[in-house]
């Protein structure tokens, strides 16, 4: 597991691809970190309410400021 100590090299490369998926990610009006932080969290609370409108409503929300165009 990249956060157990000593596996350093393990830790370095996962980081090194959060960042290049951030960078991925991002688009001229917006930071790819911010949309990778969006993404993960609205997949996560949509997750953790499932089976509720709520669930649905997460996504939507995330999904409309993440394509929002400027």
């Amino acid at each position: 597991m990249a956060r157990e100590p000593g596996n350093l090299e393990a830790h370095r490369v996962y980081t090194e691809g959060v960042s290049d998926f951030a960078d991925w990610l991002a688009t001229e009006d917006q930071d790819g970190i911010i949309r990778l932080c969006s993404m993960l969290g609205a997949l996560l609370l949509a997750r953790a309410t499932k089976d509720s409108p709520l669930s649905e409503e997460i996504l939507t929300a995330a999904r409309a400021a993440l394509t929002a165009t400027a």
